[in-house]
């Protein structure tokens, strides 16, 4: 998959596009993905960066499922010829539907054009998909407005993912995502209070606009050049040790190499339990212990 971060080009064979902020990349993302994929064109993934939602409202903290360069790791495994990042500038923002529509048409000679069936694009949210058939019909592009995705009676949506995360409930959010939930950073240094108990763990450094799930220890899997391990991870401020800062730290089965500066990618399969205080150290080891035969077994 080819990734362009500009606007600044011109495809000369036809396209099928599909148009998103696409965190995440749900199930609802794929069919999309799946759409464009089934006719035969080049395919072309267009999204835009920053989010709008952090773009027009800096101060809310915005979490996003995916950091940029998780939403590239992931669109690369879903077949897609072309990955358009398009940057989201006040100018942009001030495109009308029609504008945005020819620029669509000039940039990726779209000839497909596939979408959810609430999409809204354009200066205030102008557009829609009856705007779409409308517009795009006089630009010799072909509309698909895809019924949105449900499961279990809810609507599958970004929103509802990230509710799911925050809550801890990964299986739940890995299904809807249509894979598992991952985080990936630098591994940093740490207080190396668990190699001090045999347990050693990596402190991953995460990017600030990504959303983690609640505190608390989880069954994961971490990559280290590709090779997976089982692994376990906590998220919180270690109450037993009355920090004040939020981290990520993860220790891994079978591993015993420096890690420092290494960039890993942690899958989460499933939350063991929430965060506690432990009364001492010896009874916080023997939960470690049964805290990982919970990850290794299940």
């Amino acid at each position: 998959m080819k990734i362009i971060e500009n606007l600044d080009i011109s495809i000369k064979n036809k396209t099928a596009v599909t148009l998103g902020n696409f965190d995440g990349f749900h199930i609802g993302h794929r069919r999309l993905v799946d759409k464009i994929k089934a006719t035969g064109l080049e395919t072309v993934i267009f999204t835009f960066s920053p989010h709008p939602v952090r773009f027009f409202a800096p101060d809310k903290k915005f979490k996003t499922i995916y950091t940029e360069e998780e939403k590239k790791l992931t669109a690369g495994t879903l077949g897609a010829d072309l990955y358009i990042n398009c940057p989201f500038t006040e100018a942009f923002s001030r495109l009308s539907p029609e504008e945005f529509i020819r620029l669509l048409k000039e940039t990726t000679n779209c000839a497909y054009l596939a979408i959810g069936e609430n999409y809204s694009f354009g200066k205030n949210k102008a557009g829609n998909a009856e705007t779409l058939r409308k517009i795009g019909a006089n630009y010799g592009i072909e509309a698909a407005v895809l019924k949105n995705v449900s499961y279990d009676g809810t609507r599958v949506s970004s929103t509802h993912i990230r509710a799911l995360i925050k809550d801890g409930l990964m299986e739940q959010a890995n299904t809807l995502l249509g894979a598992p939930y991952f985080i990936t950073g630098r591994v940093v240094h740490g207080k190396q209070r668990g190699g001090d108990m045999g347990f050693p763990t990596v402190n991953t450094e995460i990017a600030s606009e990504k959303l983690l799930p609640g505190d608390g220890v989880y069954a994961t899997t971490t990559y280290i050049n590709s090779r997976p391990y089982p692994s376990v991870t906590n998220i919180g401020k270690n109450p037993t040790f009355h920090n004040t800062a939020r981290t990520v730290e993860t220790h891994i089965t079978d591993y015993n190499g420096d890690l420092y500066g290494e960039k890993l990618k942690i899958d989460f399969r499933f939350k063991i339990r929430n965060e506690k205080t432990f009364s001492d150290k010896t009874e916080l080891i023997e939960q470690i212990r049964t805290d990982i035969i919970t990850a290794l077994i299940s």
